[in-house]
């Protein structure tokens, strides 16, 4: 009889168990049982995958990381200057696993696994697919982890027919919630599963790394990743953030030795401090639990258990506040991390004691080296188009201008300032303007956005990859933003790299008679935290037209708790190179240092460039 496989190509590990007829057990992939889910390219072209990998890697700059998050971007991963797709990766990562799996049992798998966060719609699996055909995989099943999860945990527990149990699986990379029911032995998934994209463990570390860098006066956003030195400095704290971040769980708080090149610089970090600096990130997954027990006509009271999976459910806040916020008992495992390939395991032994005699997956493991993978991949640099964003609707969105070439914040910006609103692009002024009493404001935020327009966080570092804002709350990495409070759009900037917030429509609009008629862009604004570096506004008029503006000089002056209101002439983007004939992102606010503020009552308006608080374009710094 043959024994099957389970694999969980994490965000941030990618670990392996095997089920047979002695029982389910971990792999050793590595001393820890885990590799980190990494790739680098060697110089005879091949992809080495996990700890091979990090040991061979004389740059960190030139070893990929988190690419999971990415699966579905037509941007490829350029390793040494040859392109990848996050399916090419993947699959190399793929077949070393099964490599190793093979040489530890001593033959190859009868049956595998595969798992993927329950969030994932067929856009997202269609690209999956692409990750074990090019491994060599001819044959394989597809589990969802929280369906894993599930099942590793009745193998321990022994769920009873009928019970129905949460699954909160917070990993490195992804957040997953599902509700399921034991029926027959098998899971039932009930109601809608929900997630939030970039929102783990790699998230946890980044915040606290932007914490280091404002506890060291900016020490550590002043290395250059272009660097070879700074790069290996910046892998060593990003390293030391997420080993403090797991010491956190254990110990009331960490001293850290940060290596900069100045020398070491000492910084105390509490477990109370970290649990304020993640825990706005925490409430957002609890909001997408009571949305997936809704979703499936259920109360929290119907509930058996709340199943924690993943190895970010370990930090103690998390079980603290999923326990409070539900009033239900929390389980955990004894190994998170493990648990989802243990279940996929389980589910593969059963089927490779199914059929007769066993028979063998097929696969073989190419060597994945420098070819064209399937499709092609077009060369780093060139242009690729708008980038899609599909959702479980299956709709279709545009990037902003900004994820093409977004000049950093400490990029100086020249423009010239006019006072009759004219830009160079624009179409020739009509004989007789259109009076400002004619126009009604065009609302594009209040209390949440208004059709057509529709809100999207993304970041620099995920290759400006939209995510569609959510009333509930919307995780991207290095940004955070949530409009359930009735006062508007919270968002909160948690780290050092670029991220933005934006409204957006599919069709640009033509808003030429608002600038025409002394329009303005208007918007409410309470800061809740003072920017640390530089923001911009912008709007954009569909790539590559768009103005981008300083508004620092703005945003420092307000006072934090007070709400106030921003006014900025639409001439001023004009000037900049604004085409007001076809905006389709009529407001962008992005800034690269930590930053929190709360956003309503977004509109263009006319007539409002005259009001004596309007801001002049001059002085906009």
């Amino acid at each position: 009889m043959g024994y099957g496989v389970g694999i969980d190509l994490g965000t941030s590990f990618t670990s392996a168990a095997v089920s047979g007829p002695n029982g389910t057990r971990m792999v050793p992939l590595s001393a820890e049982l885990v590799v980190p889910s990494v790739v680098r390219r060697a110089p005879d072209g091949t992809l080495l995958t996990g700890t091979a990998a990090l040991e061979t890697a004389s740059n960190p700059a030139h070893v990929a990381r988190g690419f999971k998050r990415r699966l579905g971007d037509p941007t490829p991963i350029v390793l040494d200057g040859a392109p990848y797709s996050v399916s090419m990766l993947m699959s190399a990562q793929l077949r070393d696993v099964l490599a190793a799996v093979t040489t530890w049992a001593g033959a190859p798998p009868a049956s595998i696994v595969l798992t993927c966060p329950a969030i994932w719609g067929p856009y997202r699996r269609e690209h999956f697919a692409e990750v074990p055909k090019m491994a060599g995989v001819t044959n394989y099943r597809l589990l969802t982890e929280p369906e894993a999860a599930a099942t590793h945990y009745s193998a321990e527990r022994r769920l009873g027919d009928g019970e129905v149990v949460a699954v909160y699986d917070l990993g490195g990379g992804t957040f997953d919630t599902t509700i399921l029911r034991v029926r027959n032995g098998g899971m039932e998934i009930l109601g809608t599963p929900e997630g939030i994209e970039h929102m783990g463990g790699v998230d946890f570390d980044e915040t606290l790394l932007a914490h280091l860098d404002n506890r060291l006066d900016g020490a550590i956003s002043e290395l250059d990743p272009a660097d070879p030195e700074s790069a290996t400095v910046l892998a060593r704290i990003r390293t030391m953030c997420s080993e403090a971040k797991q010491d956190l769980s254990i110990e009331p708080d960490v001293r850290l030795s940060v290596p900069l090149p100045s020398g070491p610089r000492e910084v105390l970090v509490t477990r109370l401090e970290f649990n304020d600096m993640i825990r706005s990130s925490v409430q957002l997954t609890t909001a997408a639990l009571n949305r997936t027990i809704m979703s499936a006509g259920l109360r929290p009271d119907d509930l058996s258990a709340v199943l924690l999976a993943g190895g970010s459910s370990r930090i103690p806040l998390v079980a603290q506040l999923v326990s409070n916020t539900f009033g239900k008992p929390v389980r955990v495992t004894l190994h998170p991390k493990l648990t989802v390939a243990l279940g996929a395991a389980a589910v593969a032994g059963a089927m490779s004691a199914t059929p007769p005699g066993g028979a063998r997956v097929p696969f073989t493991a190419p060597a994945l080296g420098p070819a064209t993978p399937p499709g092609g991949l077009v060369p780093a640099g060139a242009a690729t188009g708008p980038v899609p964003f599909r959702r479980r609707s299956r709709r279709r969105w545009l990037v902003p201008a900004a994820i093409a070439a977004v000049v950093a914040i400490g990029t100086a910006m020249t423009m010239v300032s006019t006072s009759g609103g004219q830009g160079s692009s624009a179409a020739a002024t009509p004989t007789s303007a259109p009076r400002a009493e004619d126009l009604a404001p065009v609302q594009v935020f209040d209390d949440a956005p208004v059709p057509p327009w529709t809100g999207f966080v993304a970041t620099q570092q995920d290759n400006w990859v939209p995510v569609e804002l959510d009333a509930a709350g919307t995780g991207a990495g290095a940004i955070v933003a949530s409009s359930a409070s009735p006062d508007g759009l919270r968002v909160a900037w948690r780290s050092v790299k670029t991220a933005q917030v934006y409204l957006q429509a599919v069709e640009g609009r033509d808003l030429k008679s608002y600038v025409d008629a002394d329009g303005a862009l208007v918007f409410d604004v309470t800061v809740h935290r003072p920017a640390a570096g530089a923001t911009k506004v912008a709007i954009h008029c569909g790539y590559p037209c768009g103005a981008e503006l300083p508004v620092t000089s703005l945003t420092a002056d307000l006072t934090p708790g007070q709400r106030a209101t921003i006014t900025i002439p639409l001439s001023c983007f004009v000037s900049a190179g604004l085409d007001p004939r076809k905006v389709n992102t009529p407001f962008l606010f992005l800034t690269t240092q930590p930053f929190e503020a709360t956003f309503d009552n977004v509109r263009w308006e006319a007539g409002a460039a005259k009001d004596e608080h309007a801001a002049s374009c001059n002085d906009l710094r």
